[in-house]
Protein backbone atom coordinates (compact mmCIF):
# COMPACT_ATOMS: atom_id res chain seq x y z
CA UNK A 1 0.00 0.00 0.00
CA UNK A 2 2.74 2.57 0.80
CA UNK A 3 4.59 1.48 -2.46
CA UNK A 4 1.68 2.39 -4.42
CA UNK A 5 1.17 5.45 -2.72
CA UNK A 6 4.40 6.78 -3.44
CA UNK A 7 4.87 5.32 -6.91
CA UNK A 8 0.72 7.70 -7.31
CA UNK A 9 2.39 10.66 -5.57
CA UNK A 10 5.43 10.75 -7.62
CA UNK A 11 3.16 9.94 -10.77
CA UNK A 12 1.60 13.36 -9.63
CA UNK A 13 4.69 15.07 -9.11
CA UNK A 14 5.93 14.14 -12.80
CA UNK A 15 2.71 15.49 -14.16
CA UNK A 16 2.76 18.54 -12.25
CA UNK A 17 6.03 19.55 -13.35
CA UNK A 18 5.63 18.47 -16.84
CA UNK A 19 2.62 20.02 -17.53
CA UNK A 20 3.93 23.31 -16.70
CA UNK A 21 7.43 23.10 -18.64
CA UNK A 22 8.44 25.31 -21.34
CA UNK A 23 9.90 25.07 -24.85
CA UNK A 24 13.73 26.24 -25.58
CA UNK A 25 14.07 29.05 -26.83
CA UNK A 26 12.03 30.79 -24.17
CA UNK A 27 11.24 34.28 -23.11
CA UNK A 28 9.50 35.97 -20.54
CA UNK A 29 8.75 39.67 -20.79
CA UNK A 30 6.46 39.79 -17.11
CA UNK A 31 3.64 40.86 -19.31
CA UNK A 32 1.15 40.55 -16.26
CA UNK A 33 -1.20 43.08 -14.36
CA UNK A 34 0.95 45.44 -12.65
CA UNK A 35 1.05 44.73 -8.71
CA UNK A 36 0.16 40.78 -8.82
CA UNK A 37 1.87 38.14 -7.36
CA UNK A 38 3.89 36.04 -9.43
CA UNK A 39 2.79 33.37 -7.71
CA UNK A 40 -0.83 32.70 -6.19
CA UNK A 41 -1.52 33.00 -3.09
CA UNK A 42 -1.83 29.28 -1.75
CA UNK A 43 -1.00 27.68 -4.49
CA UNK A 44 1.96 26.08 -6.49
CA UNK A 45 1.72 27.91 -9.60
CA UNK A 46 1.54 31.59 -10.89
CA UNK A 47 1.82 33.32 -14.40
CA UNK A 48 2.38 31.89 -17.21
CA UNK A 49 5.16 29.03 -16.84
CA UNK A 50 6.21 29.88 -13.47
CA UNK A 51 5.31 27.43 -10.75
CA UNK A 52 6.53 26.12 -7.16
CA UNK A 53 7.87 22.66 -6.87
CA UNK A 54 4.95 20.47 -5.96
CA UNK A 55 7.45 19.53 -2.48
CA UNK A 56 7.92 22.80 -1.49
CA UNK A 57 5.17 25.64 0.50
CA UNK A 58 2.68 26.91 -1.88
CA UNK A 59 2.70 30.61 -2.14
CA UNK A 60 2.71 32.49 0.58
CA UNK A 61 4.19 35.87 -0.03
CA UNK A 62 3.72 38.92 -1.74
CA UNK A 63 7.15 38.90 -3.59
CA UNK A 64 7.89 38.73 -6.25
CA UNK A 65 5.60 40.66 -8.08
CA UNK A 66 5.09 42.96 -11.30
CA UNK A 67 5.65 46.18 -11.52
CA UNK A 68 5.70 48.95 -14.57
CA UNK A 69 8.23 48.37 -16.80
CA UNK A 70 11.22 50.38 -15.21
CA UNK A 71 12.69 51.83 -18.71
CA UNK A 72 15.27 49.60 -19.10
CA UNK A 73 18.64 50.44 -20.57
CA UNK A 74 19.76 47.98 -22.85
CA UNK A 75 22.65 47.17 -24.30
CA UNK A 76 22.77 48.50 -27.89
CA UNK A 77 21.66 45.03 -30.05
CA UNK A 78 19.56 43.84 -27.56
CA UNK A 79 15.71 43.87 -28.38
CA UNK A 80 13.21 46.31 -26.88
CA UNK A 81 11.71 45.39 -23.59
CA UNK A 82 7.87 44.33 -23.49
CA UNK A 83 5.56 43.62 -21.02
CA UNK A 84 6.48 44.81 -17.09
CA UNK A 85 9.09 43.46 -15.20
CA UNK A 86 9.38 42.03 -11.53
CA UNK A 87 10.42 43.06 -8.17
CA UNK A 88 11.34 41.42 -4.89
CA UNK A 89 13.31 42.37 -1.76
CA UNK A 90 13.94 40.05 1.38
CA UNK A 91 12.28 36.88 1.31
CA UNK A 92 9.67 35.45 -0.54
CA UNK A 93 8.25 32.87 -2.95
CA UNK A 94 10.84 31.40 -4.99
CA UNK A 95 9.88 30.56 -8.04
CA UNK A 96 10.57 28.26 -11.30
CA UNK A 97 10.22 27.83 -15.37
CA UNK A 98 10.58 24.56 -15.47
CA UNK A 99 12.22 23.22 -19.59
CA UNK A 100 13.08 20.16 -20.87
CA UNK A 101 15.55 18.14 -19.55
CA UNK A 102 18.78 18.94 -20.30
CA UNK A 103 20.24 15.24 -20.08
CA UNK A 104 24.07 14.58 -20.14
CA UNK A 105 26.03 16.92 -22.38
CA UNK A 106 25.50 20.11 -23.69
CA UNK A 107 25.53 24.02 -23.41
CA UNK A 108 22.34 26.02 -21.37
CA UNK A 109 22.14 29.24 -21.31
CA UNK A 110 19.99 32.20 -19.81
CA UNK A 111 19.86 36.13 -19.74
CA UNK A 112 17.94 38.63 -17.95
CA UNK A 113 18.00 42.59 -17.33
CA UNK A 114 18.75 43.22 -13.59
CA UNK A 115 18.99 46.48 -11.34
CA UNK A 116 19.49 46.54 -7.17
CA UNK A 117 17.96 49.81 -6.05
CA UNK A 118 17.90 49.45 -2.28
CA UNK A 119 20.75 47.44 0.39
CA UNK A 120 19.49 49.47 3.20
CA UNK A 121 18.49 46.74 4.91
CA UNK A 122 20.98 44.05 3.74
CA UNK A 123 24.03 43.49 5.79
CA UNK A 124 27.39 44.29 4.12
CA UNK A 125 29.46 41.01 2.73
CA UNK A 126 26.84 38.99 3.19
CA UNK A 127 26.22 37.07 -0.16
CA UNK A 128 23.04 34.85 -1.84
CA UNK A 129 22.64 33.72 -5.13
CA UNK A 130 19.44 34.96 -6.67
CA UNK A 131 19.11 33.45 -9.88
CA UNK A 132 20.52 29.46 -10.84
CA UNK A 133 19.73 26.59 -13.05
CA UNK A 134 18.32 23.84 -10.96
CA UNK A 135 17.13 20.39 -11.02
CA UNK A 136 15.20 18.30 -8.40
CA UNK A 137 17.69 16.12 -6.32
CA UNK A 138 17.39 12.17 -6.42
CA UNK A 139 15.42 12.34 -2.40
CA UNK A 140 12.74 14.02 -4.44
CA UNK A 141 12.90 16.86 -1.94
CA UNK A 142 14.80 19.01 -2.59
CA UNK A 143 16.49 20.91 -5.66
CA UNK A 144 20.63 21.13 -6.61
CA UNK A 145 21.45 23.88 -8.21
CA UNK A 146 24.59 25.22 -10.71
CA UNK A 147 25.32 28.66 -12.42
CA UNK A 148 23.87 30.55 -9.13
CA UNK A 149 24.35 34.18 -9.47
CA UNK A 150 25.22 35.91 -6.16
CA UNK A 151 24.79 38.88 -5.01
CA UNK A 152 27.12 40.24 -2.21
CA UNK A 153 26.22 44.44 -0.69
CA UNK A 154 29.86 46.21 -0.70
CA UNK A 155 28.34 49.54 0.55
CA UNK A 156 24.66 50.90 0.57
CA UNK A 157 25.54 52.14 -3.08
CA UNK A 158 27.56 49.35 -4.38
CA UNK A 159 27.71 45.63 -4.47
CA UNK A 160 29.36 43.08 -6.27
CA UNK A 161 27.93 40.36 -8.53
CA UNK A 162 29.61 37.15 -8.85
CA UNK A 163 28.77 33.34 -9.97
CA UNK A 164 29.49 30.14 -8.38
CA UNK A 165 28.99 26.34 -9.64
CA UNK A 166 26.56 25.64 -6.73
CA UNK A 167 25.03 27.64 -4.01
CA UNK A 168 27.95 27.50 -2.00
CA UNK A 169 29.46 31.29 -1.21
CA UNK A 170 32.47 29.88 -0.89
CA UNK A 171 33.36 28.75 -4.65
CA UNK A 172 31.66 32.12 -5.75
CA UNK A 173 33.64 34.29 -8.20
CA UNK A 174 33.49 38.02 -8.37
CA UNK A 175 33.24 41.01 -10.37
CA UNK A 176 36.58 42.51 -10.54
CA UNK A 177 35.18 45.88 -9.26
CA UNK A 178 31.60 46.79 -7.32
CA UNK A 179 28.97 47.74 -9.58
CA UNK A 180 26.79 50.81 -8.77
CA UNK A 181 23.16 50.30 -7.67
CA UNK A 182 20.03 51.77 -9.80
CA UNK A 183 22.16 50.94 -12.51
CA UNK A 184 20.61 48.38 -15.13
CA UNK A 185 22.75 45.32 -15.83
CA UNK A 186 22.33 43.10 -18.87
CA UNK A 187 23.53 39.64 -17.63
CA UNK A 188 24.10 36.40 -19.61
CA UNK A 189 24.87 32.96 -18.28
CA UNK A 190 25.86 29.30 -19.46
CA UNK A 191 26.52 25.98 -17.80
CA UNK A 192 28.54 23.52 -19.83
CA UNK A 193 27.35 20.52 -18.83
CA UNK A 194 30.55 18.42 -20.54
CA UNK A 195 33.15 20.33 -18.67
CA UNK A 196 30.83 21.13 -15.72
CA UNK A 197 31.59 24.69 -16.14
CA UNK A 198 29.75 27.79 -15.35
CA UNK A 199 30.18 31.41 -17.28
CA UNK A 200 28.59 34.78 -16.59
CA UNK A 201 29.20 38.23 -18.38
CA UNK A 202 27.76 41.48 -17.51
CA UNK A 203 26.97 43.63 -19.92
CA UNK A 204 28.36 41.79 -22.87
CA UNK A 205 28.57 43.26 -26.73
CA UNK A 206 25.92 42.25 -28.59
CA UNK A 207 26.85 41.55 -31.96
CA UNK A 208 25.93 38.05 -32.86
CA UNK A 209 29.11 36.56 -31.48
CA UNK A 210 29.71 35.08 -28.24
CA UNK A 211 32.59 37.07 -26.58
CA UNK A 212 35.13 36.40 -23.95
CA UNK A 213 33.93 34.99 -20.95
CA UNK A 214 34.11 37.80 -17.70
CA UNK A 215 33.49 35.00 -14.91
CA UNK A 216 34.92 31.50 -15.29
CA UNK A 217 34.27 28.90 -12.61
CA UNK A 218 35.16 25.18 -12.85
CA UNK A 219 35.95 24.13 -9.91
CA UNK A 220 35.95 20.65 -8.92
CA UNK A 221 34.00 20.36 -5.46
CA UNK A 222 31.04 20.18 -7.31
CA UNK A 223 29.76 17.48 -9.07
CA UNK A 224 28.49 17.54 -13.04
CA UNK A 225 25.09 18.60 -12.98
CA UNK A 226 23.22 16.98 -15.89
CA UNK A 227 19.76 16.57 -16.66
CA UNK A 228 18.82 20.15 -15.47
CA UNK A 229 15.17 20.97 -15.68
CA UNK A 230 14.28 24.62 -14.40
CA UNK A 231 15.49 28.03 -14.23
CA UNK A 232 15.00 29.25 -10.22
CA UNK A 233 14.39 32.55 -8.70
CA UNK A 234 15.93 32.83 -4.84
CA UNK A 235 14.44 35.22 -2.25
CA UNK A 236 16.82 34.69 0.77
CA UNK A 237 15.90 37.55 3.38
CA UNK A 238 16.33 41.06 4.23
CA UNK A 239 19.97 40.70 5.41
CA UNK A 240 20.99 39.21 1.87
CA UNK A 241 18.37 40.12 -0.88
CA UNK A 242 18.28 44.11 -1.56
CA UNK A 243 15.47 45.87 -3.25
CA UNK A 244 15.48 44.54 -6.73
CA UNK A 245 14.12 44.40 -10.07
CA UNK A 246 14.24 41.68 -13.13
CA UNK A 247 12.83 41.25 -16.55
CA UNK A 248 13.38 40.14 -19.99
CA UNK A 249 14.26 36.39 -19.09
CA UNK A 250 15.68 34.37 -21.67
CA UNK A 251 16.75 30.72 -21.90
CA UNK A 252 18.32 28.61 -24.67
CA UNK A 253 20.82 26.40 -26.21
CA UNK A 254 22.82 29.31 -27.92
CA UNK A 255 24.12 32.88 -27.05
CA UNK A 256 21.87 34.13 -30.08
CA UNK A 257 18.87 32.52 -28.36
CA UNK A 258 19.51 34.55 -25.54
CA UNK A 259 20.34 37.34 -27.21
CA UNK A 260 17.92 38.51 -29.83
CA UNK A 261 14.32 38.96 -30.38
CA UNK A 262 11.75 37.92 -29.13
CA UNK A 263 10.36 37.49 -32.69
CA UNK A 264 12.72 35.85 -34.78
CA UNK A 265 11.27 32.86 -36.85
CA UNK A 266 9.51 30.02 -35.27
CA UNK A 267 12.05 30.13 -32.02
CA UNK A 268 9.31 31.47 -29.69
CA UNK A 269 7.09 28.71 -30.37
CA UNK A 270 4.89 30.58 -32.97
CA UNK A 271 1.95 28.11 -33.53
CA UNK A 272 0.47 28.06 -36.94
CA UNK A 273 -3.10 27.39 -35.43
CA UNK A 274 -3.41 30.59 -33.92
CA UNK A 275 -5.56 32.59 -36.08
CA UNK A 276 -7.00 36.25 -35.88
CA UNK A 277 -10.48 36.91 -37.50
CA UNK A 278 -11.56 38.88 -39.13
CA UNK A 279 -8.36 40.74 -41.03
CA UNK A 280 -8.42 43.59 -42.37
CA UNK A 281 -10.42 44.30 -39.11
CA UNK A 282 -12.60 47.21 -38.54
CA UNK A 283 -14.59 47.09 -34.59
CA UNK A 284 -13.57 43.83 -32.76
CA UNK A 285 -10.60 41.39 -33.57
CA UNK A 286 -11.46 37.84 -32.03
CA UNK A 287 -8.97 35.15 -31.28
CA UNK A 288 -9.06 31.65 -32.09
CA UNK A 289 -6.61 28.76 -31.41
CA UNK A 290 -6.96 25.13 -30.02
CA UNK A 291 -3.60 24.77 -28.55
CA UNK A 292 -2.43 28.42 -27.17
CA UNK A 293 -3.94 29.73 -23.88
CA UNK A 294 -3.75 33.28 -24.42
CA UNK A 295 -4.11 35.28 -21.53
CA UNK A 296 -2.72 39.06 -22.65
CA UNK A 297 -2.44 40.93 -25.44
CA UNK A 298 -0.08 43.95 -26.89
CA UNK A 299 -0.69 45.64 -30.15
CA UNK A 300 2.54 47.34 -31.92
CA UNK A 301 2.65 50.01 -34.90
CA UNK A 302 5.08 49.44 -36.95
CA UNK A 303 7.72 51.97 -35.90
CA UNK A 304 7.21 49.64 -32.65
CA UNK A 305 5.27 52.19 -30.30
CA UNK A 306 3.00 49.91 -28.03
CA UNK A 307 -0.52 51.08 -28.81
CA UNK A 308 -2.48 48.44 -27.00
CA UNK A 309 -2.35 46.37 -23.69
CA UNK A 310 -5.02 44.12 -22.46
CA UNK A 311 -4.18 41.91 -19.36
CA UNK A 312 -7.52 39.70 -19.99
CA UNK A 313 -8.62 38.18 -23.19
CA UNK A 314 -10.33 35.21 -21.05
CA UNK A 315 -13.63 36.19 -24.16
CA UNK A 316 -11.10 35.95 -27.08
CA UNK A 317 -11.77 39.08 -28.32
CA UNK A 318 -10.24 42.58 -28.43
CA UNK A 319 -12.03 46.50 -29.09
CA UNK A 320 -9.73 47.52 -31.56
CA UNK A 321 -11.88 50.49 -33.05
CA UNK A 322 -9.87 53.14 -31.65
CA UNK A 323 -7.01 52.07 -33.56
CA UNK A 324 -5.93 54.35 -36.44
CA UNK A 325 -5.94 52.18 -40.15
CA UNK A 326 -3.07 50.62 -40.96
CA UNK A 327 -0.70 47.80 -40.43
CA UNK A 328 0.34 46.29 -36.78
CA UNK A 329 2.04 43.52 -34.93
CA UNK A 330 -0.12 41.69 -32.38
CA UNK A 331 1.84 39.67 -29.85
CA UNK A 332 -0.30 37.03 -27.59
CA UNK A 333 1.04 36.09 -24.56
CA UNK A 334 0.20 32.63 -22.39
CA UNK A 335 1.60 30.08 -20.55
CA UNK A 336 5.70 31.09 -21.52
CA UNK A 337 4.81 31.21 -24.73
CA UNK A 338 4.60 34.27 -27.36
CA UNK A 339 3.14 34.03 -30.76
CA UNK A 340 3.58 37.23 -32.74
CA UNK A 341 0.83 37.94 -36.02
CA UNK A 342 0.33 40.61 -38.28
CA UNK A 343 -3.06 42.50 -38.12
CA UNK A 344 -4.61 45.02 -40.83
CA UNK A 345 -7.04 48.22 -39.13
CA UNK A 346 -9.56 49.25 -41.60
Amino acid sequence: MISRYYFLCCMLFIFCEANSQVKLPYYEGFNYSIDSVLIKPGTNSGFGGWTIPSFQTAGSSPDPYIIASPNWKLPANLPSATGNALEFIGSGDDPIITIPDQDTTGIIYSSFMFRASDFSAVTVNNPVYFYSFAKVASSGTSLNYTSCVYIRKVSDSTFDLGISENNNTTNAVWSSTPLDINADFFIVISYDIDNATSYMWINPVINGTQPSTVLVTNETATSKRTNLTMVRLNLDSNAKTPKSQMDEIRIGKTWASVTQSTTSGVDFDVLSGVKLYPNPVRDNLFISSDDFPAASISIYSVNGQEVLNQKDISNNRVDVSNLSPGNYIVKLFGSGKIVSLKMIKE
